[in-house]
């Protein structure tokens, strides 16, 4: 039984009603999903540093996978069902084994892969199985042997960070996206760049290559929706050009479908051969990072600023008006005082307020005046701020946000970030002492 609490499953089961439910197992934003070859089991990756595993015929949780130091961006499974592979923040890549994955009386050891010195916000497996492309914010394309867990070699080219790399069906060429605005072609097997078969002139946020259709699409900064044909059989799609950042794209072959993300919520699904829009509509208030058909497209699941997965019945489809309605627990908007404003922009995503640390990027903030760094005992903190005798006060919260965790808390995992305002800084210390301290 995954352990969520008894609202989220009255949530999950209300919104049914709509056409849609929500599920949750995390403790921040949801950045990544990918399914299995077989679609039984889904894995939702997120800002809490974990990785999650469902099982995708009840949607329960079958296992947290802990490994990572930092946010946890994207998974991928090989095409032969035996590897999972998890990227993120940490500049790292973890290789799972699925079958200790659907065993839960075992511990998931996994297997680690350096050599990026930036995040990997993107995985994919060649079609054998055999290899491993990670791409990264460091501008390369990261080459993996899967059997020996070693690097072969890093594609360097691209002018800003890479967002995507994919296979060619045969395995000899390489498709690369940037920040750069382009798509690039790499010899497999010798690692020479060949040359740009996109230019954009805004960054390409999100490619996916379909090799049973041999179809590539794409999504940009500058709004594009865009899908280009590899064999010259199907024609290049232009469907939008302008508007919000594309975040995320995915390819059902078996549907012939293509479905888009924005950063303002919006999903658009197509057929990725004629460009025909079946479904476009604004799905959430703020901005979708993942998305994916199931179930020969029958089946949408996307998720985003918030810590929940979403899963719409596409068959006879109508967009239920509460979906984009309701509010982000992430989200800064809304009838807030300034305190909490600042807190649900600055500190919610990582900290809970509730005893429990449990599920989250960082310790709770539960009692934090008083406490001493490093002192919450269910959570996991760095060796320099265990060794540290630092106390939380409004002084040393006040220091912290005016010269950063840098500066304060060196060695912490916490995002460098700063409130430049003393009153923003001072609402905000105000709010921690109304909610924090025991009544």
């Amino acid at each position: 039984m995954r352990p969520v609490s008894l609202f989220v499953l009255m949530v999950a089961l209300a919104t049914s009603a709509f056409g849609f439910d929500r599920y949750t197992a995390h403790g921040g934003p949801v950045k990544g999903l990918a399914f299995s070859p077989d679609q039984t089991l889904l894995v939702s990756t997120s800002f809490d540093y974990t990785a999650v595993v469902w099982n995708t015929s009840e949607m329960t949780e079958l296992k947290q996978l802990v490994g990572h130091d930092a946010a946890v961006n994207a998974a991928a499974f090989s095409p032969d069902g035996q590897w999972l592979a998890t990227g993120g923040d940490d500049n790292a890549i973890l290789l799972w084994r699925v079958s200790d994955l659907k065993n839960p009386r075992i511990e998931s050891q996994p297997i680690k892969l350096n050599g990026h010195t930036a995040k990997v916000v993107n995985l994919e497996f060649s079609e054998d199985s055999l290899i491993l492309a990670s791409s990264s914010w460091d501008r390369t394309v990261g080459l993996w042997n899967v059997r020996t867990s070693t690097s072969i070699r890093f594609l360097r080219g691209h002018a800003g960070p890479v967002n995507s790399a994919q296979f060619s069906s045969d395995g000899e060429s390489i498709y690369s996206a940037g920040s750069d605005g382009h798509i690039r072609l790499w010899n497999f097997n010798t690692g020479q760049y060949v040359r740009s078969i996109v230019k954009n002139g805004f960054g390409i946020n999100v490619m996916h290559l379909s090799r049973e259709l041999q179809v590539l699409v794409y999504g940009g900064s500058n709004g594009v929706m865009k899908s280009l044909s590899l064999d010259g059989v199907s024609p290049n799609i232009n469907l939008w050009v302008g508007g919000p950042p594309v975040l995320a794209v995915t390819v059902d072959p078996t549907s012939k479908k293509m479905a888009f993300g924005t950063a303002k919520g919006r999903v658009v699904i197509a057929n990725v051969l004629d460009g025909e829009i079946q479904h476009d509509f604004t799905a959430v208030k703020g901005p979708i990072w993942a998305i994916h058909l199931a179930k020969q497209a029958r089946e949408l699941y996307f998720s985003g600023l918030d810590d929940w997965i979403t899963r719409i019945a596409l068959d006879d489809f109508i967009v239920p008006h509460p979906l984009a309605e309701q509010d982000h627990r992430f989200n800064s908007e809304g009838p807030r005082d300034n305190g909490e404003r600042q807190f649900v922009r600055k500190c919610s995503v990582c900290h809970s307020l509730t005893p429990s640390s449990k599920r989250r990027a960082g310790p709770t903030l539960f009692r934090v005046f008083g406490r001493k760094v490093g002192a919450i005992q269910d959570y996991p903190y760095s060796k320099e701020l265990l060794d540290m005798k630092l106390v939380w006060n409004e002084s040393t919260i006040d220091l912290l946000f005016r010269e950063g965790p840098d500066v304060v808390t060196p060695g912490s995992k916490m995002p460098v970030q700063r409130i430049k305002r003393k009153q923003d800084r001072a609402d905000l210390i105000s709010y921690l002492k109304r909610v924090t301290m025991p009544k």
